[in-house]
Order: C-alpha cells, then structure tokens, then sequence
C-alpha cells in the first residue's frame, strides 16, 4: 500500500491531485494537518489553504499528520458536480504520510484548475479536505479540457444549428442529440476550466442537458417540405 494511502486524506487529495486531476475549494479539517512544497513556491501549510498555485515545470511533494491512527483512505475528483473515484486503499495504519517528486507537467497539457478532495478513517477517528490546484502559467485555451471543450461545444452548436434545416427524422434526432449532448460536456468542462462553473455542482449538467434537448427536439423545426405548386 503507497505511503499516502497510510497518511491523511488531506494529503491525498492535495497530491494526488497532481497524478490523477481534475477542480474546488476548501480545507482539511478532523484534525489533521498538511503542508505541500514545489520548486517554484517552496513550503506551504495546504490545511486551512482553498487554492494552491503552481507552475507548470513545478516538481511538488508533501507531507501530512493525523491525530489518530488512520486505516482507509480515498480520493475523488469533481467535475460537472458528480464524483469521480480516483483511489483508495487500506491497510495496518499510520499517523504520517508524504508523496514526493511528482512533476506538474504532465498534467498541464490536461487543464489548468484541477479540483480534487479526499478522506481517510480509522478506529477512532476520520479526516477529509479539498483544494484547488491551479496552474499560473498555463492558458485554459491551449490545453485539452480548456481549447477541446470549446471545440467540442462548437461543433455540437454547429450540428444542432444545421439540423433545424434538415428533416427531422429519427437518424437526425439520434445525431442532434448525441453531438448536442456531447458538445454540451465539452462547453461545460471548458467552463470550469476558465473558472466559470464550479465543478462541485451539479449546475454543470445543465449545459449538456440543454444541447441533449435542442439536439433531439430542433431538427427539421426551419426544414422546407419542397412541395412543389401543381400546374394549371
């Protein structure tokens, strides 16, 4: 079982974040502490911090306290409000935990704001935290869930625009929908992305929500029948 597993919930979720991203805000509380480090910020006490800025070429780390034996611990992600299993795992327990050397990098292609939040429990107590991670030199637009959301909602638009032209048969529905739906997701992830949308909510599902409706219930609405006129 990795050490962070051992430690404090808080700890996962700050540095966990960085191996498996996603975006929020808040603090650890149950008692337990953490303090995280990069190469560009040095050393900051992440318990009671809501955000964490990092750069890009930023190599991190970290360490966490409990003031109880912990034996479970977990990690999610947020994003259009719904959870997202990262990690889990138990075992004898421990006090302490710490992850070190995990480079930014890799996850700055990915986004630029991940939200992250984990738990831990043991026989006598538990701990649980959130934070936002967000990278200062990275620009939303030019990394996937940023410039590949708006993408993604331009060209569901786009499907959903040129289907009020076409017949409103069922295949037309059937991709209206599925491009509406899907371009929708895109344009809510690129949302949170910018800061936006909060991904702990579930206002984020409105978005795909609305494209799934327009794309399914719009095509052929502006379509011309081409009846042509009978001659005399």
């Amino acid at each position: 079982m990795k050490r962070g597993m051992l430690g404090l919930a808080a700890l996962l979720g700050v540095l966990v974040a960085l191996a498996f991203p996603a975006f929020v805000s808040a603090t650890v509380n149950g008692g337990c502490r953490a303090e995280a480090h990069s190469t560009s910020g040095g050393s900051v006490d992440v318990t009671t911090q809501t955000e964490w800025h990092l750069k890009s070429t930023d190599v991190v780390g970290g360490s966490g306290t409990a003031p109880s034996t912990m034996t479970s611990a977990s990690v999610w992600a947020y994003a259009l409000g719904v959870s997202l299993p990262i990690a889990s795992g138990s075992g004898a327990g421990g006090t302490t935990g710490s992850v070190d050397n995990m480079n930014v990098a890799p996850f700055a292609v990915l986004g630029q704001r991940f939200t992250v939040a984990g738990s831990a429990s043991g026989p006598t107590g538990s701990c649980s935290g959130q934070i936002t991670i967000i990278l200062d030199d990275v620009n939303p637009l030019m990394t996937v869930l940023g410039g590949g959301g708006v993408v993604a909602g331009l060209v569901g638009a786009a499907v959903v625009v040129s289907g009020l032209f076409l017949g409103g048969g069922l295949l037309s529905r059937l991709l209206g929908g599925l491009f509406g739906g899907l371009g929708g997701v895109g344009l809510a992830l690129a949302l949170q992305q910018f800061g936006v949308l909060d991904p702990t909510t579930l206002i984020g599902l409105v978005i795909p929500g609305v494209g799934l409706v327009a794309g399914v219930g719009l095509p052929g609405l502006l379509h011309s029948s081409g009846v042509a006129l009978a001659q005399p």
